[in-house]
């Protein structure tokens, strides 16, 4: 997954009453559009300013309260690669020399190698890349999918998850560090679920808890910490929904005719715009790729969320 919410602490970013926690901020998406929407995970909500949140950004320098920094948070990872201890990173940006970026959600093979780790930045080209000193090495990849963050962020805690749940797995099947897994189940996207299968080769390979990535209610994805294979098998999937808000709103900031609804059933977020040479009035349809590919869609798109304390 590498959606990521993000919150500004200024003037009013997270507050917590007797009832519920209520949260104020932006989204990053950094995947392509789908029919079946932009997966949300609530359990992964981090202090930050999106890269492009323009009327935050600066090169100040400056350092905010607890919850974040004034200043561009995120980048949009799209590309690795690495040679003789010096990994470069094309991503839309605005690092400094010296800051602290740490790597959430890649979803490459290389990227997987990344994931939660922390650099200082080596160097900047700016806006399109930076480098970060390093002897991990993999195969260049011009098609990650994920999200560089200020190594300040700090990760946003909900109140208390919902009970386990558990679901009959019927069929396994790997495609690099993706894992799919048929199964009736009720997981949302960012719950950690533990996949135990008793038959084939690849289910004993799985020996820790996976993020899913997004549901259809018969079937889901999660990432595996790295690219593994085998054959299918059945068994048992058991995990952990992060809360999901009872009130939640999404906007566009910057009037861009985008209009963004959410399905809480699946927590994943619609992307919708009148069709091109339509008359006005006409019915929304689905983005296409061709108007929201990974890292260009021009918008700097807001969130509300209350979540219970129940």
């Amino acid at each position: 997954m590498s959606n990521q919410l993000l919150i500004n602490p200024f003037p009013n970013g997270v507050g917590l009453n007797t009832r519920s926690q209520e949260f104020d901020g932006t989204i990053q998406l950094a995947g392509s559009t789908v029919a079946t929407g932009e997966p949300i995970n609530w359990g992964d909500i981090i202090s930050g300013i999106g890269y492009n949140e323009i009327n935050w950004q600066t090169n100040s320098g400056y350092s905010g309260p607890v919850y974040g920094q004034a200043g561009n948070a995120t980048a949009l990872v799209t590309g690795l690669a690495a040679s003789a201890g010096v990994i470069t990173v094309t991503a839309a940006h605005n690092f400094q020399v010296g800051q602290v970026i740490r790597f959430k959600n890649l979803t490459s093979v290389f990227g997987l190698l990344l994931n939660g780790l922390s650099f200082p930045v080596a160097a900047v080209t700016v806006n399109t890349a930076f480098t970060i000193l390093s002897a991990i090495t993999a195969t260049t990849t011009s098609a990650e999918v994920g999200m560089a963050v200020s190594g300040r962020s700090a990760t946003i805690p909900l109140v208390s998850p919902p009970p386990p749940l558990t679901a009959t797995v019927t069929a396994l099947s790997a495609s690099g560090s993706v894992l799919t897994v048929t199964a009736a189940n009720k997981f949302l996207p960012g719950a950690l679920v533990t996949v135990s299968v008793a038959t084939g080769t690849l289910g004993p390979l799985l020996t820790m808890s996976l993020p899913v990535l997004q549901s259809t209610g018969t079937a889901f994805t999660a990432t595996m910490p790295s690219a593994l294979s085998g054959t299918t098998g059945t068994g048992t999937a058991t995990g952990v929904n992060p809360r999901q808000p009872f009130s939640v709103h999404f906007e566009s900031v910057l009037d861009s005719g985008y209009v963004y609804q959410y399905n809480n059933t699946f927590a994943t977020l619609f992307i919708t715009a009148q069709t091109s040479g339509a008359a006005a009035g006409a019915p929304l349809g689905n983005l296409g790729a061709a108007v929201y590919t990974a890292g260009a869609l021009a918008d700097c798109i807001r969130w509300t969320a209350k979540f219970s304390k129940c």
